[in-house]
């Protein structure tokens, strides 16, 4: 009996390894997910892709309008301009934030909302910023009747000053340049060719080319509305549409700045950037 014994232990044992070993398997290959007990309350049902306008309105400070049209997105107000598209996919994730707490909208003065530090409207739906739960650093929200705990990343862009919204790069991708005048040489593109006047410095079509390219794409460090001196050199673009814009330009030592004639917003480059735009090797020496 006892070697009978011995082989139905093995064997018991064996097969209690057996079925261990299948539920570890099961856990490494299958990662069942274990109920987190954590209920996430969405805060809005909009769809971003049916948002176009968005209005943030900060506490003391003026309010800023955006609007999308055909397809781009602008400032509106308080000024008009393109608008900065990383600042509107940021006010646009609000639609997208969950939270993990949902409150009554009561005695809203415990969660800053009566003194709100901004709100924002993003299509038809209107969300409240309060103050800050001190331990874990979330914002109180109101929106949908309701109070929640979100991300301060959510303010991050709200709290952004108006000139902020507005897109660094100096003209849209749409526009092509076509012609440019300069005080000392001209140049233009006809029949597809680039012809330069006086015709004593452009070595090749590709560096017609680069310069335009260098024109449509130059992204500036900041931009905000200035006035210029009367006294700044201009040069005259014209566009491929036939819209025709003056760029006033102001040298410095630590950076120079472009102002558009049109919207009459100033975008301050690195000199050596502007320099390739104003002072390209082909030039007419001064």
């Amino acid at each position: 009996m006892a070697p009978q014994k011995t082989v139905s232990r093995r064997l018991g044992i064996n097969l209690a390894l057996a079925a261990l070993v299948a539920v570890l398997l099961w856990v490494v290959f299958l990662k069942p997910e274990a109920p987190s007990g954590k209920t996430e309350y969405p805060l809005s049902s909009l769809a971003a892709t049916g948002i176009d306008e968005i209005t943030i309105a900060p506490a003391n400070r003026p309010q800023i309008v955006l609007a999308r049209r055909q397809g781009d997105w602008f400032v509106t107000q308080p000024f008009s301009a393109r608008a900065d598209m990383s600042h509107v996919d940021g006010l646009l994730g609000l639609l997208s934030a969950q939270s993990a707490q949902r409150l009554a909208a009561q005695d809203l003065a415990r969660f800053g909302l009566d003194k709100p530090l901004a709100r924002v409207r993003v299509g038809t739906q209107e969300f409240t910023f309060g103050g800050t739960q001190p331990l874990t650093d979330q914002l109180y929200v109101l929106t949908q009747g309701a109070v929640y705990l979100i991300s301060p990343v959510y303010f991050v862009d709200v709290a952004k000053q108006p000139s902020d919204y507005l897109s660094k790069q100096l003209f849209d991708d749409k526009d092509v340049p076509v012609a440019f005048a300069f005080p000392r040489f001209t140049l233009t593109r006809q029949a597809g060719q680039w012809r330069m006047t006086p015709a004593n410095g452009l070595r090749s079509q590709d560096d017609a080319n680069a310069f335009a390219d260098e024109w449509r794409h130059a992204m500036a460090l900041s931009v905000a509305p200035e006035a210029m001196p009367k006294s700044a050199e201009a040069v005259t673009i014209t566009f491929q549409s036939g819209k025709a814009v003056n760029i006033q330009a102001v040298p410095g030592k630590d950076e120079w700045v472009l102002r558009r004639g049109d919207t009459g917003l100033a975008y301050h480059f690195m000199p050596q950037a502007a320099q390739r735009l104003l002072e390209p090797a082909f030039a007419p020496k001064q």
